[in-house]
């Protein structure tokens, strides 16, 4: 195993830590803040592992986090989610032309389209259960077949069904704030 492979595990699984922080926050802006940073150290490692779909895709997460977590771009949220869909199309495009699996690029898409749109409706809920039958099953699978698989992305997305579950648990009675 190289060296860039070992920092870029490293990296994930540093990724992991935040997404499983993330869950545990009965705040939506803090959740968004610290899945920011998830993305950022996700888009790093899967760059560095040659994983491009995945990276691209993190990028958008990472766009994303910025725009929900703006309270000055409250009345365009839904434009600019449209927006980001558009630029992911053309980035599946993109990937597909330069080589990368079709279907790795096709798994990941419908991850982040799935996440793209039920951010934006702010309901801590409904991100949570969508995170749990779409977005983690969808990057489960991507962090174990893509050619080096993502250690730390394969912890993550197992961990994080478990923490969103923990997380249903613990706010079922008293509920998620925005």
């Amino acid at each position: 195993m190289s060296i860039v492979t070992i920092i870029a595990q490293i990296l994930s699984i540093c990724g992991m830590a935040c997404v499983i922080l993330s869950m545990q926050c009965r705040s939506t802006n803090k959740f968004f803040i610290v899945q920011g940073t998830a993305g950022m150290l996700f888009t790093i490692s899967f760059i560095m592992l040659n994983a491009w779909a995945g990276a691209i895709m993190n990028v958008f997460s990472l766009v994303r986090a910025c725009i929900l977590n703006n309270p000055k771009v409250a009345g365009l949220k839904l434009t600019l989610s449209l927006l980001i869909v558009a630029l992911m199309l053309c980035s599946v495009a993109l990937l597909t032309v330069f080589n990368e699996k079709w279907y790795l690029v096709l798994i990941v898409f419908i991850a982040q389209m799935a996440a793209n749109f039920v951010m934006w409706s702010q309901s801590g809920k409904l991100i949570r259960y969508v995170q749990l039958a779409v977005i983690s099953p969808l990057w489960l699978l991507y962090n174990c077949i893509i050619p080096i698989p993502s250690l730390g992305g394969i912890l993550t997305e197992t961990f994080s069904i478990v923490s969103v579950i923990v997380s249903l648990i613990r706010y079922r009675k008293i509920g998620f704030t925005k």
